[in-house]
C-alpha cells in the first residue's frame, strides 16, 4: 500500500507561535535561499542544507521563494496507541529537549489553501523527494519546472519526511542590520557595503482550531529505538 498522508507536524520552539498557528493560521515563512545560507553560516544542518534549490551544481533557483516546512505523519505511522513519530528529527529540531508541535489533519489543511491568503500567488505543496537526481532531470527541472526543484533533498535528510509548500512569490533582499552591527564591532564603523539579507512573509490561511491541536515534547513517550509515540488512546 503506498503511503498516504494522515497528519501534519510544524515543530515550533516557541508555545505562541504554535498558537498563533491554530487560532490565526499563520505560516511565517522563509524563502528558500535563507535555508542555503543557514547551513553556510551556522552550520546548521537540521534546518539548513546548502544544496536547497540547486540545480546541475552551479544553478540555484526559487531562491527567492518562501518556503513553509512540516513533519508528515502517514497511513502507517498511525497505531491503535496513537502517532509515530520520528526520534532524530524531535532531538535535532528540540536538541534541550523542550518545544511544542502542532498537529495538523493533512485533508482540512490541503483542502483549506487557497492563492487569496498568498497575495493571488500560486502555492505548490507536496512531499519532499529525498536522494539523487540525474543530469537530464535537473535540466529538464531547470527548463520547465524549476520550482520542482524546492522538493528535491538528499537522503541524509529523509528522516524529517518533510512535506513543503512553497509559494511564488519573489521575495526582496532587505538591510542586514545585525550584520552590520557586529562587523562596526569587529572592523569599526567604515564598512563596503550593507549587508543583505531575505526577506520573511507571513501568510494567514484561516483559523486551524477545529482540524489542528497543541502538544508539548513532554506529550511523547519511548516506543522503540528509532520512534517517540504520542498517544491519542
Amino acid at each position: 500500500m503506498d503511503k498516504e498522508i494522515k497528519f501534519l507536524i510544524k515543530f515550533i520552539p516557541e508555545e505562541t507561535y504554535v498558537d498563533s498557528l491554530i487560532d490565526n493560521g499563520e505560516l511565517f515563512m522563509r524563502p528558500l535561499g535563507y535555508y542555503a545560507e543557514l547551513e553556510k553560516q551556522s552550520n546548521d544542518k537540521t534546518r539548513g542544507d546548502r544544496r536547497e534549490g540547486l540545480l546541475l551544481d552551479c544553478i540555484r533557483v526559487c531562491a527567492n521563494y518562501p518556503i513553509y516546512c512540516m513533519y508528515s505523519v502517514f497511513n502507517d505511522d498511525v497505531i491503535p496507541e496513537g502517532i509515530l513519530i520520528n526520534k532524530r528529527a524531535i532531538q535535532e529540531f528540540f536538541p534541550d529537549g523542550t518545544g511544542h508541535f502542532a498537529i495538523i489533519n493533512y485533508e482540512d489543511f490541503i483542502s483549506n489553501l487557497n492563492s487569496e491568503y498568498f497575495d493571488g500567488h500560486a502555492a505548490m505543496a507536496d512531499l519532499v523527494n529525498y536522494g539523487s537526481v540525474d543530469w537530464k532531470v535537473q535540466q529538464q527541472l531547470l527548463t520547465t519546472d524549476p520550482q520542482r526543484a524546492a522538493f528535491i533533498k538528499g537522503s541524509n535528510y529523509s528522516y524529517q519526511q518533510e512535506f513543503r509548500l512553497i509559494v511564488s512569490k519573489k521575495l526582496s533582499m532587505i538591510k542586514d542590520e545585525i550584520a552590520i552591527e557586529d562587523y562596526k564591532k569587529i572592523h569599526g564603523v567604515n564598512f563596503p557595503h550593507d549587508f543583505q539579507k531575505y526577506s520573511d512573509y507571513a501568510a494567514r490561511v484561516g483559523n486551524l482550531q477545529s482540524y489542528a491541536k497543541k502538544y508539548s515534547i513532554k506529550d511523547l513517550f519511548e516506543y522503540d529505538y528509532e520512534y517517540f509515540i504520542l498517544k491519542t488512546s
